[in-house]
């Protein structure tokens, strides 16, 4: 499936936000920091007009909830 923004994937703002924190919080690895910082850098400069792929939110997840 194509890239979405983050507001048509999710009700609310604070939903993608609340999910970034936790993936941030989550993180361990070097790779996940960096994942995490790149998608924080991304959400900053465009807001809800962020796009994610379905494999970025994929890995959101599994990095907040491991």
């Amino acid at each position: 499936m194509a890239s979405r923004t983050v507001e048509e994937l999710f009700d609310r703002v604070e939903q993608f936000t609340a999910l970034l924190a936790a993936a941030e919080d989550g993180a361990d690895t070097d790779w996940e920091i960096q994942f995490t910082t790149d998608i924080r850098d991304q959400f900053e400069r465009y807001g809800a007009h962020t796009y994610l792929s379905d494999a970025q939110l994929q890995s959101l997840n599994k990095i907040a909830h491991q």
